[in-house]
């Protein structure tokens, strides 16, 4: 490929369909039609050397190749919209720019809906995609440009990441309500004969509750292990397993929550984005939304907190 005979404008082709993956819905974000976005892509195509997307079921599904190039081509992208935005400033109500965020399934659950809120009134054409949070590429796809902000536990930080904390949340035990561990006090003895529900994105190692039942010298009976919480409540709510959850996600669910017979951990959230997007006005704009979001589901945890907690 020739650099200088190359149309730019196919990045931000490239871009959209790799965000959407489906070529009808990046037509209609990029407000053209549907053979405009297809000649693009046979143009990509053939510039490349590459199929770049292959049909999946009802889907797209990246190359290896296009998973290779989509961070550079996003973090170019990225330093040009800075650039031109530096100069003609960001406006939240014309924008139609995707900002990317890893996060847990519970911090989604509490901040999701106040975030879309505030969003949907000043900028009503920017997108949001949240990804899975895994901490081991984290760093470096903050770096590449493929995530512009993270939310995780604070054992993340690092000098090229700058972060602010967002919230703390309490662990709570939650069980259906008619459980009969849910009549009188849970005592540990109670607790650690009852049957486990462990949640960990981890495949091996122990969560937060389990360090915190070792320095103790005991050990959770755990039947059962999932990657998410919100699975594991509804199995709650069908059966006589238990679990360990966040106060302000478990408080949403119809069970009986009780107090924790040990000294739990405190889950904390902070916010992570890369140092060089600090100077982004998007980047900036974005973040106080966040802030502002988990500011509002901060107080909602607060107003209710204890309730229901026995």
């Amino acid at each position: 490929m020739q650099f200088h005979s190359f149309d730019l404008n196919l990045l931000t082709v490239f871009e959209e369909i790799y965000a959407e993956l489906n070529l009808t819905r990046a037509a209609q974000n990029l407000r053209v039609t549907q053979p405009a976005v297809s000649n693009a892509l046979s143009r990509l195509r053939q510039a490349l050397s590459d199929p770049l997307f292959v049909r999946m079921g009802r889907s797209l599904a990246p190359t290896p190749y296009a998973q290779q190039i989509i961070g550079p081509v996003r973090q170019a992208l990225s330093r040009l919209r800075l650039s031109l935005e530096q100069r003609t400033g960001f406006d939240p109500a014309s924008s139609d720019r995707i900002f990317h965020i890893a996060l847990r399934d519970t911090v989604a659950v509490e901040l999701m809906p106040s975030l879309m809120r505030g969003v949907a009134e000043e900028a009503p054409h920017i997108r949001i995609q949240c990804h899975l949070l895994d901490r081991a590429e984290i760093a470096h796809e903050l770096a590449a440009g493929t995530l512009d902000f993270a939310i995780d536990i604070p054992e993340l930080l690092r000098a090229d990441l700058l972060s602010m904390k967002l919230s703390s949340d309490s662990y709570v035990c939650a069980m259906r309500k008619d459980h009969p561990a849910a009549k009188g006090r849970l005592t540990l003895e109670r607790f650690l004969a009852l049957r486990m529900i462990t949640i960990s994105g981890r495949r091996r190692g122990r969560s937060l509750v389990d360090l915190a039942l070792s320095r103790i010298g005991m050990q959770a009976n755990s039947v059962l292990r999932l990657p998410y919480y919100q699975p594991a409540f509804h199995i709650v709510m069908a059966s006589d397993l238990v679990m360990a959850a966040p106060y302000g996600v478990a408080r949403q669910y119809d069970l009986a929550l009780r107090a924790l017979p040990f000294e739990a951990p405190v889950l904390q959230s902070r916010l992570f984005w890369h140092r060089h997007a600090d100077a982004d006005p998007g980047v900036l704009w974005f973040k106080e939304r966040i802030g502002s979001a988990s500011a509002a589901s901060e107080r909602a945890r607060a107003h209710g907190q204890g309730h229901g907690v026995s």
